[in-house]
């Protein structure tokens, strides 16, 4: 298997796992062979000469990418049936896109259309060789994203006047139409759709880890571990209980970029609704930094690796961590770092099934380590003539630093320029043997020292 699913089973009565579709790409680099009407092929990949379509492979993991170099459309079509009978769907897939044409103006990027064809409704849009975006009364349900790229200022707007700011400035992001979370477009982000078609409430665990009630004709999209959509509306075609169709439609008003697409699965239940990692935390303690995280149940799970960084990029491998297997039951597992680096440490948690292949949970926690409980430390440089003062600061900026008796008498005073991690004072070593009172007035943090 190329991934481990960690799954919380909700809807025990569901027999097996139901899934309908998946495909990840790495049975093959020749697209061919993912063509034809078998298990996990796809009727029709579309390949036109301003949008042709390859695998790629990426750091010993395949995927299909749309090279959009003109104004073409990219298009998947699943149009044999799946037999599926369910009124439930679950939809996952992964999306990486870049372009250079993106403008502060949004635009429609990418849709996956669930669907199938209904006496009041023939169609033939999931027929090969058609790139139309399906009518609504075909559609069981759906993901449509859109694209757009922040300003010099890193603020984005949305839906004609909106606006968010904060964001990191000339960056292409991805989100839902009607919301305000977006995702960084160029960064493999993981798209699950829930679609509700019964006529009650469907009960689910969130890839976030919370429980939530789908009301009935309603859909929930999340983007990564983030609900980007609670209770979409669905259209109210009353023959449309369930769906055997697919299609995949990358807009032809998206030219001069590339659109990747990967581990598309499909499931007629939410019993095993696929949940990555239900908490993943990182905390100090003394000095050292201490990892927890929790799994709602494993299949092959050989071991975790932990991974760090000074930084959000180069990360190491700094240990690892025995998996359980396949397991139904919630798993916690800890794992302390004791020798992190003074400052702001990030860590990732990555996994490896019994087989080898990897899966790496997409967020990143950052956890700033003091070197000691204040932040504090003075280093008394005997015959060198200077005091060392280490101060540790989460952010830049200017403080004031004093040095009093036990009297409250300030001896030295003198401002100065922090920045983000630890900062090396000297101060000039003119005081007597005797205990003192070092104080930072701007962070608020004093400490005492014997000379």
């Amino acid at each position: 298997m190329k991934k481990l699913l960690f799954t919380l089973m909700v809807l025990s009565s569901l027999n097996g796992y139901g899934q309908i579709f998946e495909q990840n790409f790495e049975s093959s680099t020749d697209k061919t062979d993912y063509v034809g009407s078998g298990t996990g092929q796809f009727d029709w990949v579309s390949s036109f000469n301003n949008a042709p379509s390859t695998i790629e492979t990426e750091n010993s993991s395949n995927f299909l990418r749309f090279d959009k170099i003109g104004s073409s459309s990219g298009v998947i079509i699943r149009n044999t049936a799946f037999s599926n009978t369910s009124s439930v769907a679950v939809l996952k897939f992964k999306l990486r896109i870049t372009g250079s044409n993106v403008t502060t103006a949004q635009s429609d990027i990418l849709g996956f259309y669930l669907g199938d064809v209904t006496t009041s409704f023939p169609t033939t849009t999931f027929d090969e060789n058609d790139t139309s975006v399906p009518a609504a009364s075909n559609v069981f349900g759906s993901v449509n994203l859109r694209v757009v790229k922040s300003d010099p200022s890193g603020k984005i707007t949305y839906d004609s006047n909106k606006e968010v700011t904060g964001y990191q400035p000339n960056t292409n992001y991805i989100f839902v139409s009607a919301t305000n979370s977006f995702y960084p477009a160029a960064d493999w982000n993981e798209l699950i759709l829930i679609v509700n078609r019964t006529s009650s409430v469907l009960s689910y665990k969130g890839p976030n880890g919370t429980n939530y009630n789908l009301p009935a004709g309603k859909q929930a999209v999340y983007i990564n571990t983030t609900q980007a959509t609670a209770a979409g509306s669905l259209n109210a075609n009353a023959e449309l209980i369930t769906f055997n169709k697919f299609k995949i439609r990358a807009s032809s008003s998206f030219p001069n970029g590339t659109i990747d697409i990967d581990d598309i699965s499909m499931y007629g239940d939410v019993s095993v609704l696929p949940v990555t990692f239900t908490s993943f935390t990182v905390q100090q303690s003394g000095n050292t930094a201490v990892l927890k995280w929790a799994t709602a149940s494993e299949q092959d799970n050989s071991r975790f690796e932990v991974l760090r960084s000074t930084g959000e990029s180069d990360f190491k491998v700094i240990g690892t961590v025995k998996g359980l297997g396949t397991t139904a039951k919630e798993s916690n597992y800890t794992f302390t770092d004791f020798n992190p680096e003074m400052g702001n440490n990030y860590y990732k948690i990555r996994q490896i099934d019994l087989d080898g292949e990897i899966t790496e949970y997409p967020v990143t926690v950052r956890v700033f380590v003091k070197s000691n409980d204040y932040g504090l430390q003075v280093i008394s440089n005997e015959g060198t003539g200077y005091i060392t003062v280490n101060i540790d600061s989460e952010d830049s900026g200017i403080d004031d630093l004093s040095i009093a008796d036990v009297n409250g008498r300030i001896l030295y005073r003198k401002q100065i320029k922090l920045q983000s991690g630890q900062s090396s004072i000297q101060i000039p070593d003119n005081f007597r043997s005797g205990v003192y009172v070092l104080n930072l007035a701007v962070k608020k943090q004093t400490i005492k020292f014997v000379k």
